[in-house]
């Protein structure tokens, strides 16, 4: 675990620091805060999207009709109050002027102007004042503030007034949030889970063609919202692969695919089982509305440093970063994740590979209990023979005490958990010789199907559903609920969940991957809790 903790920390403090005395006020359904009479703060997604369809980003074109992602901009009273139509408004533009624009009916005002400079500084008549002013920003995450000086005929000031703005953050998603959709691709092995999904979801589930099954890998979905106002953005990873066509069909009015880094540069930490988030928290006196955003790395490299910065920019998600150094593929997923708990103390609990859990329940078995599975795709054919592996033995022992201890040391830690909050689940790995995929010494992936890398989908009215891997730590022929496996995870696993092990053996397993990596979900972000965040953080700039 890496120490960015404390440092994001600081940042977020220093930052309610400088912004504290700002605007505040209730927000309108059109983006702006007026507070008393106006003038409040104005909360605006970016105009990142396509909403005419003609290929451009709205940023980068004039301002349509239809255009939804402008925010209104409510002047405040005292700079309206006795405003004539010889007087004049003087405005001043300060922050992210370049990636900010202000407009009066429809015209640029401030900020980015087609090719040039920012215009900092303009003049309207009272006449004209009266219009519809509208805001709207470049990128996410921007933030800027409007002063406004009412002269009378004669030049002198008759009152003033400041308008904070502030552009969305991009909000990464969370276990714990709605579910609206998801997705697979259809593969000869996976038919059972994508039966499974499409009876339980019908037109919520959406099964792509092609060769790529790893939608998880390509595909993170995101989000920017304001009041009245939600931009989806699909960031598509720089993984050269065939479904890069597939994220960039999904662009539509308010559903935008975006990339950071460049395509035909990725390492497996580019892929996006290994992009992850917490759900909300607080740890040690800061509130973490939107969770965390974490990843690993070996070391050396980790997702791209674009993206990474990206990450960073948006304050609100205070990436961590997790030791990967010692897997094959090396994915956050592949060893941890998280699920909701309403009897928890924190109303979620953090899922974890524990190798020791693994053992105690194979030692409990007939070590003649035959595995046809394993002997098969891993030469292994009894429990027995799992056991009676001096060298599996001690690379687990070593992977528990020098890695997944530590990490998960560094995560109790950093996330504030006490021991109710952890839930350990039987996990072994073994070694991989000559990994295709990473330069990680150790070179292991999951020997027991990954339990912990399996996919939330809560429909809003409808029950929470956990798609994990069938472990098939049993006999041919013998039931699901008696696999020795299946019975220890559901008695770890919180009830409120229904628990579905889908047979993703031979499509994700053999592969090195397990149910997440080859399904992906949309998810509805708290409708603006950003803003609530900002108000968290001292009010918006």
């Amino acid at each position: 675990m890496d120490a960015m903790g404390p440092v994001a920390r600081n940042v977020m403090l220093a930052l309610a620091g400088a912004l504290a005395g700002c605007g505040g006020g209730d927000e309108t359904e059109d983006g702006a805060g007026p507070g008393a009479g106006g003038g409040g703060p104005v909360f605006a997604v970016p105009d990142v999207d396509d909403d005419d369809g003609d290929g451009l980003a709205d940023w980068a074109a004039p301002p349509g009709a239809a255009d939804d992602d402008a925010a209104r901009l409510v002047l405040p009273e005292a700079v309206l109050a006795g405003l004539e139509a010889e007087h004049t408004l003087a405005l001043t533009l300060a922050g992210d002027v370049g990636d900010v624009e202000v407009t009066l009916d429809g015209v640029p005002l401030l900020g980015r102007v087609g090719a040039a400079a920012p215009v900092l500084e303009a003049a309207v008549s009272g006449a004209a004042a009266l219009g519809d002013w509208r805001v709207r920003f470049a990128t996410f995450q921007r933030r800027a503030s409007l002063h406004l000086r009412h002269l009378d005929a004669a030049a002198a000031e008759v009152g003033a007034g400041d308008v904070s703005l502030w552009g969305a953050p991009l909000v990464l998603h969370h276990h714990l949030q709605p579910a609206e959709r998801l997705w697979a691709v259809a593969d000869p092995g996976n038919g059972a889970m994508v039966q499974l999904l499409q009876a339980l979801y019908g037109d919520r589930f959406v099964l792509v063609h092609g060769p790529d099954v790893w939608i998880q890998d390509e595909l993170e979905w995101a989000s920017a919202t304001a009041p009245g106002t939600r931009t989806d953005v699909a960031i598509d990873s720089i993984r050269d692969r065939e479904l890069d066509g597939y994220v960039k069909s999904l662009a539509a009015p308010d559903v935008v695919p975006m990339t950071w880094g460049e395509h035909g540069t990725a390492t497996t930490e580019d892929k996006f089982g290994n992009l992850e988030t917490t759900p909300p928290h607080v740890a040690h006196g800061v509130s973490y509305p939107f969770g965390r955003v974490y990843y690993g790395d070996n070391g050396v490299v980790g997702p791209n440093q674009a993206l990474k910065a990206m990450l960073e920019e948006q304050l609100v998600q205070a990436p961590l970063r997790v030791d990967t150094s010692w897997l094959c593929v090396g994915h956050v997923d592949e060893f941890m994740s998280f699920l909701a708990d309403p009897a928890a103390p924190k109303g979620w609990k953090l899922v974890f590979a524990d190798v020791p859990a693994a053992y105690q329940l194979l030692l409990g078995l007939d070590p003649a209990t035959p595995l046809p599975r394993y002997a098969s795709t891993h030469g292994y054919a009894t429990v027995g023979a799992i056991l009676a592996d001096a060298a599996l033995t001690a690379l687990n022992e070593d992977l528990q005490a020098d890695y997944l201890d530590p990490i998960l040391a560094g995560l109790v830690t950093e996330l504030e958990l006490g021991a109710a909050d952890v839930v350990r689940v039987p996990a072994l790995f073994e070694r991989i010789p000559g990994c295709a995929y990473s330069s990680a010494f150790l070179e292991v992936a999951a020997l027991l199907p990954a339990v912990v890398n399996y996919t939330v989908v809560a429909v809003d009215g409808e029950p929470s559903r956990v798609f994990l891997p069938d472990p098939f730590l049993r006999p041919s022929g013998a039931a699901q609920a008696d696999d020795p496996l299946v019975q220890a995870v559901r008695a770890l696993l919180p009830a409120s969940h229904e628990l579905h092990f889908v047979d993703d053996w031979w499509t994700y397993h053999v592969a090195m991957g397990e149910v997440h990596c080859g399904t992906n979900v949309l998810r509805t972000p708290t409708p603006e809790a950003w803003v609530e965040s900002a108000d968290l953080l001292g009010g918006a700039p």
